[in-house]
């Protein structure tokens, strides 16, 4: 493993490089100024630098900021004599694996460095992967997840490596995205596959039944409390547990979490032993953890133990090919709970689908299709099975199709012999009354149709 230390103070670099070359680690380099740290890091291939954040005229921030875009397999573990929060977040926005308070504990150093080289090989295992060929598809474990889109495949290829260790992931993204999907991927790609999946919504235990509901509790420790109860972490023991809207957990009970986490042990409430808590965490928010971090929401140090890995799932808007694909497989399962016949949607149902916005993602996708098959006539999906305004297309809308002129010329047209009726005109037209909506503001920026409009 090749280190690299940067400090200004030169005592610090040498008790560092001692304690680590005691440790094993003897391809230690050190540097006592960021500006040349910048050139050094450039110049060769560290795997951890361990780089002092206040240093007089080149700090920490801008040695990261300077080097780790062209660096993205090196690990940086900041290292900071204050606690400073919003600075650490800084930190960690511009590539930084972890933190460090000066003084820092030799185990807590130790830990950290080994951390940080497991993740470099697992970042650099997922490029190799990559360069080896061309993706064919999603991996196994992660079947349940649609999609065609290659940023959705790398991301998944990354989970599937990050599933193979043992270390917590944090996944994020917005409502309706999949998180719990991905998570049961990660698990099933996991060494913990043959163990149980715990999933748990964090803003639905109320406060007072937290510990109770996590930890678990023995007869008699509270009035109701008629059996033993094992809470989520021993469910979840030799498995995973899911903790879903993680970022809504109230923070005098954060504290609580840390300690589980970081002792790998629960008590029950009423009793004094300790039960071990063999389980592998992956948590889930779509809030932003820092600025909650910045705004005392969060624990700075639970948001670490929680995001040794980070998996963001991309909104359904970024991914629009994949809109076809998900819609028909939802079709193809909602026809068979519902024994109805429908065998695909028409054109035009499609383009409602794919030009439709989804603040709700695959889940409101998958709602919208769901009802739409509930509330179908025919063997096809069309527009106003998904809620929009239209009917099928008149004899006058095929004419003027046959006629093969401007569309434009078309919707002047009819809109002037429906007297500026829209919704009789996207009956003729065979539309729906947003799109002629749609249609005549962009057309009344024309001079042309002016006369006509």
């Amino acid at each position: 493993m090749r280190i690299l230390i940067v400090d200004d103070e030169k005592t610090a670099l040498t008790s560092v490089r001692l304690i680590l070359r005691r440790h094993g680690l003897n391809a230690v380099e050190i540097c006592d100024n960021g500006g040349d740290a910048i050139s050094l890091i450039k110049e060769k291939d560290f795997d951890v630098v361990l780089l002092d954040l206040i240093m007089p005229e080149v700090g920490g921030l801008q040695v990261l900021e300077a080097t780790k875009p062209f660096k993205p397999y090196t690990e940086f573990i900041v290292l900071t004599a204050v606690d400073d929060i919003s600075t650490v977040v800084k930190a960690v926005r511009l590539g930084a694996y972890d933190y460090l308070v000066k003084p820092v504990d030799n185990e807590f150093l130790f830990l950290a460095i080994e951390r940080a080289y497991e993740h470099k090989g697992l970042l650099a295992g997922l490029a190799g992967a990559r360069s080896a060929g061309p993706e064919t598809g999603v991996p196994d474990a992660f079947s349940d997840i649609i999609t065609r889109d290659p940023r959705m495949k790398d991301l998944l290829s990354y989970a599937q490596i990050m599933a193979a260790s043992e270390n917590p992931i944090l996944v994020t993204g917005e409502s309706g995205t999949g998180k719990e999907l991905l998570a049961q991927g990660i698990h099933r790609a996991s060494s913990r596959k043959n163990g149980p999946f715990v999933a748990v919504n964090v803003s639905s235990i109320p406060e007072t039944l937290f510990e109770s509901q996590f930890f678990g509790h023995a007869k008699g420790a509270f009035t109701g409390a008629t059996t033993d109860h094992a809470g989520y972490f021993e469910q979840a023991n030799g498995g995973t547990l899911f903790l879903d809207e993680i970022a809504e957990i109230p923070v005098n009970l954060q504290v609580k979490l840390l300690r589980v986490l970081e002792e790998k042990t629960v008590v029950r409430l009423g009793e004094s032993k300790q039960i071990p808590a063999y389980v592998r965490i992956v948590s889930a928010t779509n809030a932003d953890l820092e600025k909650a971090c910045l705004e005392g929401r969060f624990r700075l140090d639970l948001l670490y133990r929680l995001k040794w890995a980070h998996v963001h799932l991309p909104p359904l808007r970024e991914r629009e090919a994949d809109i076809p694909l998900i819609a028909s497989h939802v079709l193809e399962k909602a026809c068979a709970r519902y024994k109805k016949d429908v065998r695909g949607f028409s054109p035009e149902a499609m383009d409602v689908l794919t030009h439709k916005d989804f603040p709700g993602n695959i889940r409101q996708l998958s709602q919208l299709v769901e009802n739409a098959v509930l509330l179908a006539d025919s063997t096809q999906i069309l527009p106003h099975h998904l809620g929009e305004e239209s009917a099928p297309v008149s004899s006058l809308s095929r004419t003027l199709c046959s006629l093969k002129e401007d569309v434009e010329m078309h919707m002047a047209y009819v809109l002037k012999h429906t007297n500026g009726d829209r919704k009789q005109a996207a009956r003729i037209l065979g539309v729906s009354v947003r799109h002629v909506q749609r249609k005549l503001a962009q057309m009344k920026k024309n001079p042309r149709w002016k006369a006509l409009l």
